[in-house]
């Protein structure tokens, strides 16, 4: 079989386990130090990607020592274009939360040029020592035959489907709750989101909304006629091109409208100037800057100075910067809409799909939003 092949036969069998509900016994070994990687699967992406991979090289070559993961290193291998040409490709298949854009072998631990013994491997440099650790036993464990590459692989497999199903489980009730909630007026709705954007790790979360209530505004606002909302793309600033969070484009693909979103963080000048900047020579007619920062601005005498700026590239540029609290905002975008339900069912659906799709959207916070969606029930 090819590389493919085996990890499609592997997650086969490992979901017919679980289904027959055949509790296989696996290897100490096994079991604790994938279970370190994958509970803390959310930040360690590449490393349980870079092991994927490292189990499968070993599982159709023997002989090969997997800790020797560049062709560099005497008697080694090259994991990197293994991970992308089949291991990527089968988490966006399978586990799309958990892959990587295009490699898990751009992290500093995955293209470090040092083996992955346990002697050498733990002076890499990481903040997630524990889970390196782990992965670092693992492959010890695999070469110094303790266990087996398709056993270990076999309860990653399981682990994952496990974690998928239980998320599965979650995003139906969120979805089944929207269906019952009994949205009074726009405060209620803002209510909600704020009571939302307050939890930890939320970024994400301003953005989504607002990208939300954009595909509400697209249906009934002339100016988004023949107007192009793009895609979300991952929040993280690795990841992120482009000139906003939330892009509307022309049909010509020129830039028409562009929404930056800060959370947490008061607007300054810098702010302002970057935009004028990334603007500049464009098409953009309109640019918001929106925060969640109870103050909006820095200080008074800086929304002052910004105001003036703000005229003023107006004036010689004719675009229009619009600098703002983002509820101040939704409760304007929410005048616009006839249904406040229509627009929680989509902002829920939103979140879900971008959970699915990357770990910024915790398991956490799609609870949370189904404890707020509750406390609004009929």
């Amino acid at each position: 079989m090819t590389h493919s092949e085996i990890l499609e036969n592997l997650l086969e069998r490992a979901v017919a386990n679980l289904s027959a509900k055949k509790h296989r016994k696996y290897s100490e070994i096994i079991v604790a130090n994938i279970d370190i990687l994958l509970d803390n699967i959310d930040n360690n992406k590449s490393l349980v990607s870079a092991l994927v991979t490292s189990l499968l090289e070993k599982a159709v070559n023997p002989q090969q020592d997997v800790r020797l993961h560049k062709k560099k290193f005497e008697n080694g291998y090259s994991a990197r274009v293994l991970d992308t040409k089949v291991t990527t490709p089968f988490f966006k298949k399978y586990f799309q939360k958990y892959s990587n854009k295009e490699s898990g072998f751009l992290s500093l631990v995955t293209r470090a040029d040092t083996p992955w013994t346990l002697s050498e491997g733990t002076s890499i440099a990481t903040r997630t020592k524990k889970e390196l650790l782990s992965f670092l036993e693992i492959l010890d464990a695999i070469e110094n035959t303790k266990i087996k590459a398709e056993d270990t692989l076999m309860y990653i497999f399981e682990k994952l489907h496990t974690l998928s199903l239980q998320q599965k489980m979650i995003f139906d009730e969120t979805i089944e709750t929207t269906d019952f909630i009994d949205i009074i007026n726009i405060n209620s709705v803002l209510s909600m989101l704020q009571q939302h954007f307050s939890m930890k790790l939320s970024s994400r979360l301003p953005v989504i909304a607002i990208y939300s209530i954009y595909q509400q505004l697209f249906k009934q606002v002339k100016r988004y006629e023949n107007k192009i909302l793009r895609p979300l793309n991952v929040h993280t600033s690795a990841d992120k091109h482009g000139y906003g969070d939330i892009e509307i484009w022309n049909r010509d693909n020129t830039p028409f409208e562009m929404i930056e979103i800060k959370h947490n963080i008061p607007i300054d000048r810098n702010l302002v100037f970057d935009v004028a900047k990334k603007s500049a020579n464009t098409s953009i007619g309109r640019y918001y800057i929106l925060t969640t920062a109870k103050e909006n601005f820095v200080s008074p005498e800086e929304e002052e100075f910004i105001n003036k700026f703000i005229l003023k590239i107006k004036k010689n540029t004719d675009l229009e910067i619009i600098a703002n609290g983002i509820f101040t905002s939704l409760k304007y975008y929410l005048r616009f809409i006839d249904d406040y339900k229509e627009f929680i069912q989509t902002y829920t659906r939103n979140l879900i799909a971008d959970s699915k799709n990357s770990t910024e959207i915790k398991e956490f916070h799609i609870i949370e939003w189904q404890n707020v969606l509750k406390k609004h029930k009929l």
